[in-house]
């Protein structure tokens, strides 16, 4: 009798095993399942309201000063994974000559800010070379917040042919 219930229940047990077994690791991949079905559940469009006032926001009313922000970025780029940027900022960083912020913008990205750079006088030169992400073809917007309340701005478009931040 002892022998036929511990039969029974270690049949019960593998058969549960098994059910729990195939239910969490469906197809034998669990994790990417249930991140594919959470990206296609709260997918973020590019919201062009809040990149404006994201924009209004750094500029303000202030005026914008020509030919301080330098851009350099491929006019074409092959994977929106690993687009390259250059800036460069025209400015003696001295006592009130320097970038307090500079500010990364991708306008079509479902988050457009991209980056943050803060600079001092003691860092010697406001250039920052990097690799960003961008979702599809757009501008890229540099705003340079100067310490004396300057402002620069450039802007170029990109033409990405596979994107990402999907």
């Amino acid at each position: 009798m002892e022998k036929l219930k511990r039969n029974t229940l270690k049949k019960l047990l593998v058969l549960l095993v098994s059910c729990i077994g195939k239910v969490s690791y469906s197809n034998g991949n669990p994790y990417r399942d249930r991140f594919q079905s959470y990206r296609q559940t709260f997918r973020i469009e590019p919201n062009p309201i809040e990149t404006e006032r994201i924009i209004n926001n750094i500029i303000g009313e202030k005026k914008i000063t020509k030919n301080l922000v330098d851009l350099q970025v491929p006019d074409t780029v092959e994977d929106g994974n690993v687009v390259p940027l250059t800036f460069k900022i025209n400015c003696s960083m001295k006592k009130d000559d320097y970038p307090k912020k500079v500010h990364v913008l991708a306008l079509e990205n479902p988050f457009p800010e991209v980056a943050i750079y803060e600079f001092f006088p003691e860092n010697g030169n406001a250039e920052v070379s990097f690799r960003c992400r961008m979702r599809t073809s757009s501008f890229i917007m540099i705003i340079a917040e100067m310490n004396d309340g300057r402002i620069g701005k450039e802007k170029k478009y990109v033409d990405v042919m596979l994107g990402a931040c999907s």
